[in-house]
């Protein structure tokens, strides 16, 4: 076995090479021993949450007014406007007036004939304007009544029985076309909250 001797302050002491290593006498740095492999750092990289996507509103409901949806409509508010001005300009009636006013319902059922039926959500609509037609329609046979026991200028002989019959037939005429007239514009309002609410 061989030695490898320093001599400090006069002394010499002997190290075993098999279990020192040392680089000469000036105590140098060591050097691993063959084959051990130093312990390296160990990095711990924490996996980056995947950001949780937001979902796209989603429309619900029929969407917007369709331009078939929209012409119903329109249908409603003339056939309203046309049946008003008719009542607006009509004079004291006559008989030929009275009979020309009982025939004017016929308007509301010709425009629901024409224009068809609406999309489910006009349903409501269209229940108010159903509605008005049955009331033109009352209207209508009031007025075809009053008209059958006036006089041709209009009015009616006091006294005799046909008094009561034209007084009764023009107030019932008169209160259906008030109530047509009312069940129209609600079913005008009615058609605008469809609108509104479908955006």
């Amino acid at each position: 076995m061989s030695t490898i001797t320093c001599r400090l302050g006069g002394y010499a002491f002997a190290a075993v090479a098999v279990t020192l290593l040392v680089t000469g006498c000036g105590g140098g740095a060591s050097r691993p021993a063959a084959g051990v492999t130093s312990p390296q750092p160990t990095t711990t990289n924490p996996t980056a949450a995947n950001p949780t996507a937001t979902p796209s509103p989603t429309r619900t409901g029929p969407g917007p007014m369709t331009a078939v949806e929209l012409a119903w409509l329109d249908g409603v508010k003339k056939m309203h406007a046309k049946v008003d001005s008719v009542l607006r300009r009509t004079p004291a009636p006559t008989r030929t007036t009275m009979l020309s006013l009982s025939n004017t319902p016929v308007e509301c059922r010709r425009v629901l004939r024409r224009i068809g039926s609406p999309a489910a959500r006009m349903r409501p609509v269209l229940a108010l304007v159903r509605q008005a037609c049955a009331q033109f329609d009352k209207a209508a046979a009031c007025w075809a009544t009053a008209a059958s026991v006036s006089e041709p200028g209009g009015g009616f002989v006091v006294g005799t029985p046909q008094e009561r019959i034209y007084k009764q037939a023009v107030s019932c005429a008169e209160a259906g076309y008030g109530d047509g007239s009312n069940a129209l514009g609600d079913a005008e309002v009615k058609g605008a909250q469809v609108k509104l609410a479908a955006g």
